[in-house]
């Protein structure tokens, strides 16, 4: 009641007014401004490439009728849809539901249905969704009057980020059994009907329903389940717990790094595998409708093993900090130092290589083969950048390790800097330069390695103090 007192009567502060506008600016500071300079290059670098794509797509919209390819651009724009899609599902759901919690206190005068409103809106702004943003709106600033197109991809990144959050809060609520669950898993299945059935005569009215069904569908439950996201009814939620790897004899015969690397990191290196298994099926479906390989980034994704690095080993001594800490402390940088990196990273980047090279076999024709070459040099490249970037780029493993905070544990400028090797390794023509390429990113790894020998007092409290030791 003493708080109650301070904070005035529940009545006129009932709402979030003098909350809302704090959190959302702290909020946007954390996601677009952070702390950590190389982050922030990195965050700002990604935004600006992505309004150039935005730019590039808005052109191409403009041109569509005079380049000829109306038809082709049409499945652009599915494709792009589809992946905007997938993407609000694997960000909230994978590997683990990311739950949704109270924006202020429970002793503040907020009402329940106030506090889920601030958290769909905190809950919204997020890198990912903030990317898919700056290139839709570029696209529809450069072609304001292809609006139709953009705009209702617009809608459709809104409807399925509503839908996540109408279904994680149901979730959060432990109403399994709830009607609107039926409600919410229908609205998914209209999404799906949509997708795979694009030139349907009713596609332009089924895309709006199912677009503007999540927002009508979030109306009704927080009217009807708006009251009970308080801690009376919410459950108790306890820290997670460290999650384990699979127990097993095959585990027991591993080495200790390999053991301790596994129990940290096997649900991403998992989803990983998953995903490389996606984007091969989402190419081999491409290719039937005529895509070739030459056209496809799905197919370049799922050949190079670029989540690994990008979610993991760019980072490996934040993640094995223990480990690393323990060497550091009793000898220093020494050659222990790189072999458990190699000990943890070739074995992974192996499995890998042959994950890709088997799926390419089965399900590609002959003609595809030849880009096995790529391979081995993506293997010898984006080991070397892992180790550029787990030395002069360790970050602290602060957050969860799961598919959401993935990039938060890892450099996001040496994540781009992979991503871009393995496009160029994969979009050169010609050979000679592709191998010249991956000879001199794998070269590059003489610098750190030498450092590593002589045991450079620079790099030694550099990498103490990056992995928070």
């Amino acid at each position: 009641m003493a708080d109650r007192a301070t904070l005035g009567p529940p009545a006129p502060a009932g709402r979030l007014g003098h909350f809302l506008p704090y959190l959302l600016r702290r909020r946007l500071r954390a996601v677009l401004w952070p702390g950590d300079g190389g982050e922030r290059a990195g965050i700002l670098l990604v935004l600006g490439l992505t309004a150039f794509y935005g730019v590039g797509l808005g052109f191409l919209l403009n041109h569509t009728n005079a380049l000829g390819s109306v038809k082709g651009f049409d499945e652009l724009l599915l494709g792009l849809n589809a992946t905007l899609l997938a993407s609000a599902l694997l960000v909230d759901f994978l590997p683990a539901m990311r739950s949704i919690t109270r924006v202020v206190p429970e002793h503040f005068p907020v009402s329940a249905r106030w506090n889920v409103a601030g958290a769909f809106l905190l809950d919204f702004i997020t890198l990912r969704r903030l990317l898919i943003l700056t290139l839709l709106l570029a696209a529809l600033a450069v072609a304001p009057r292809q609006a139709g197109a953009t705009g209702f991809s617009l809608l459709l990144v809104l409807g399925a980020t509503a839908f996540s959050f109408n279904l994680r809060l149901l979730l959060t609520l432990r109403r399994w059994r709830h009607p609107l669950l039926l409600a919410h898993l229908a609205s998914l299945g209209l999404m799906l009907w949509w997708l795979a059935h694009p030139a349907a005569p009713y596609a332009p009215a089924l895309g709006l329903g199912m677009a503007l069904l999540p927002w009508a569908l979030g109306a009704v439950q927080l009217a009807w389940l708006g009251p009970y996201f308080s801690s009376r009814f919410l459950p108790d939620v306890a820290p997670p717990a460290a999650a384990g790897a699979p127990a097993g004899a095959l585990l027991s015969r591993l080495l200790p790094e390999q053991r301790a690397y596994l129990r940290r990191t096997w649900g991403m290196l998992l989803l990983g595998f998953v995903l490389k298994i996606l984007l091969l099926g989402i190419a081999r479906w491409q290719l039937a409708d005529g895509m070739g390989p030459s056209t496809q980034y799905t197919f370049y994704l799922g050949l190079a093993g670029i989540s690994g690095f990008t979610y993991i080993n760019n980072n490996l001594f934040g993640f094995m900090r223990g480990l690393a800490a323990n060497e550091l402390l009793r000898l220093g940088l020494t050659p222990r130092v790189l072999r458990l990196y190699l000990r943890l990273v070739v074995p992974v980047v192996a499995l890998d290589g042959l994950l890709a090279v088997l799926l390419t076999l089965a399900l590609f024709p002959s003609t595809v083969w030849p880009c096995l070459g790529l391979v081995p040099l993506y293997a010898l490249s984006l080991t070397s950048l892992g180790l550029w970037s787990s030395l002069y780029q360790a970050k602290v493993v602060s957050k969860a390790v799961n598919f959401s905070n993935a990039n938060k544990n890892n450099s996001m400028l040496m994540g781009l800097v992979t991503v871009v090797v393995a496009a160029a390794l994969y979009f050169v023509p010609w050979w000679w330069a592709r191998v010249a390429l991956a000879a001199v990113v794998t070269a590059s790894a003489y610098w750190p390695i030498r450092a590593v020998l002589r045991n450079d007092g620079a790099l030694r409290r550099r990498l103490w103090r990056g992995i928070g030791a």
